[in-house]
């Protein structure tokens, strides 16, 4: 009778110990796809800024091809100013 209730005791251990090892099995899983989800989610937002990177130096290497137009147009009319103002002191004196 002492072999068959310590048989059943044993037995009941193992029951228990393998529920405990499934349980926490499952919460690690659950665990583990949490943490993959916010990764993945990370991810996606970096490889989106990448995108808006990339237009942003698109615009401003246009930027830069316009203000190198406007510094040569300001340099041409500096040109006829001075022309302008040269003339000018011819006339008066």
């Amino acid at each position: 009778m002492t072999v068959e209730v310590s048989m059943l005791i044993a037995i009941a251990g193992c029951f228990i110990g393998l529920a405990g090892w499934l349980s926490g099995r499952d919460k690690k899983i659950a665990g583990d796809a949490e943490w993959r989800g916010e990764i993945n989610g990370k991810l996606n937002m970096i490889l989106g800024m990448s995108g808006d990177i990339k237009s942003l130096g698109d615009e401003q290497r246009k930027h830069g091809e316009r203000l190198t137009a406007v510094e040569e147009s300001a340099k041409q009319a500096h040109k006829r100013l001075d022309r302008l103002h040269k003339a000018e002191e011819y006339k008066i004196t």
